[in-house]
């Protein structure tokens, strides 16, 4: 390239090609010295305080990282979203407008060839100043005349017009800098997207999972206070209970089936939420229940903090929006300094058609620009101001990007670790609460505690078993937030 610009000059005398190239060579050294890269400055921790000792280092991310739940009906689910999902194709219409954009700014590097074909019919003015001129073609006569006359004349025009800028301090070169940045940025979104919608998807699953359980355990407590009430129902046959003991099983059966259904209406909704993102309608979009009881979720090691500036998409588009915002600066440097641009036309141009293409019609121009601003009302000063603003704009963003990123891990760190030992606890609870059920129910048969005690113990074992079913929910959950936050699979 840069032998080629200085090849571009051979037309010019010896003088000016001297200083043409002595402006160039001073031209690249500015254009390389102004823009400086800006290199984000982020503390990065040298290990996650909430990860466990030992975690081993992470892979490069997989987009498809749903595939470790090793869940068929998973996988079932991620496929189409990721096909049908409008908030993802938004995201490639904007690689594709992105990318369109960084060719058209690349378009400046290469010389700008037109064919204009012209022809116009003129006339001259007898109020015209006097001037000496000659007139040519295949008729006209060999002497020169001092008088203009006022006459009309045509004018046939096909001319080959060729321009080029040198880039000589970068203005090109940052530009497309910036919008090849841009695209990336764009590319990183749009993992982004992906990899927010596939987590979305995974823990929406995921809960609709934990209702489906937790309608189990509902339906098996109405099962449970229907038994209540006929066995109230027998006792008091028998003389051995009051009516009250029969209300208060029907109170407890009534407030079990309200329950149930409360949780149907939401496993219905929950549903819908899943047809959203997959991008079908909530009318024809149906899912089989499934428990969640038998499946675990994976061990996700954490790695190092390090690994994590280069997992993240987010943090990868916020460096490629920072990285377009320097480029910006270089392009905003560039228009403090002179442009300079050649250029040629090379054609046939004739007053009468049937000669436009004959060898005494052919016509030549070679030009030379330079545009020096010397006067703008301190528009590109404000400009180059503006521009860096707009870097340390993006470099503090990057910045935050940064720290919540580590914020989102040691909070789902931290999250997973509790869940699991919450977990264990309501574990043991569950079997000590159906324990307590059991004698209570004998005690109560053999008329040693009143039915008030059975209905307690009743309510102790549904609460203990729904909050089991949330908190198991919550493990998945904080694992699919673990996940995501680490940048997506391993």
């Amino acid at each position: 390239m840069k032998r080629s610009l200085l090849l571009n000059c051979h037309f010019l005398p010896k003088r000016a090609r001297v200083l043409w190239i002595g402006v160039f060579f001073v031209g690249l050294c500015i254009g390389g010295t102004a823009q400086c890269a800006q290199q984000p400055l982020v503390e990065v921790p040298k290990a996650f305080k909430n990860a466990a000792p030992g975690d081993p280092a992470l892979p490069p991310p997989t987009e498809a990282w749903w595939r470790v739940f090793r869940d068929p009906a998973l996988d079932a689910l991620e496929t189409p979203a990721l096909a049908a999902n409008q908030d993802l194709a938004q995201a490639i219409a904007r690689i594709t407008e992105a990318r369109e954009q960084a060719r058209i700014v690349a378009a400046d590097f290469y010389p700008h060839v037109g064919l204009d074909f012209g022809a116009s019919r003129l006339r001259t003015t007898n109020s015209g100043p006097v001037q000496q001129a000659r007139l040519v073609g295949a008729a006209a006569p060999t002497v020169m005349t001092s008088q203009l006359v006022s006459s009309f004349y045509n004018d046939y025009r096909t001319p080959l017009d060729i321009s080029y800028e040198l880039d000589i301090f970068g203005r090109i070169r940052h530009s497309y800098g910036s919008a090849h940045a841009i695209w990336q940025a764009a590319e990183a979104d749009r993992r982004a997207v992906a990899l927010s919608l596939s987590a979305e998807v995974a823990t929406n699953y995921f809960g609709l999972r934990a209702l489906d359980l937790g309608i189990d355990v509902l339906h098996r407590a109405v099962a449970l206070r229907h038994d209540s009430v006929q066995l109230n129902q027998e006792r008091i046959t028998a003389g051995l209970a009051n009516s009250i003991d029969l209300s208060r099983a029907c109170v407890e059966l009534e407030n079990t089936q309200a329950e149930l259904d409360d949780a149907v209406r939401l496993r219905a909704e929950a549903e819908n939420n899943l047809a959203a993102l997959c991008g079908q309608p909530a009318s024809d979009f149906r899912f089989p229940a499934r428990s969640l009881e038998n499946l675990a979720p994976p061990a996700v090691p954490a790695g190092v903090p390090a690994g994590l500036m280069a997992r993240r998409p987010d943090l990868a588009e916020a460096e490629r929006r920072l990285a377009a915002a320097n480029e910006q600066i270089g392009v905003a440097h560039a228009q403090l300094l002179p442009t300079f641009s050649i250029g040629a036309s090379v054609g046939y141009e004739s007053g009468k058609e049937a000669q436009l293409v004959e060898s005494q019609s052919r016509a030549l121009a070679l030009m030379g620009t330079v545009s020096i601003p010397i006067f703008e009302g301190g528009r590109n000063a404000a400009n180059l101001r503006a521009a860096r603003a707009r870097r340390d704009e993006a470099l503090a963003a990057y910045r935050a990007t940064a720290i919540t990123a580590f914020k989102e891990v040691e909070n789902a760190l931290a999250d997973l670790r509790q869940r699991t030992a919450q977990l264990a606890a309501h574990d043991r609870a569950v079997v000590d609460a159906k324990e307590v059920l059991e004698l209570s129910q004998k005690r109560y048969i053999q008329g040693s505690v009143s039915y008030f005690e059975v209905v307690d113990a009743q309510r102790s074992l549904l609460k203990v078993e729904l909050d089991r079913v949330q908190t198991l929910n919550a493990r998945f959950a904080a694992t699919v937030a673990l996940v995501r936050a680490l940048g997506g699979g391993w």
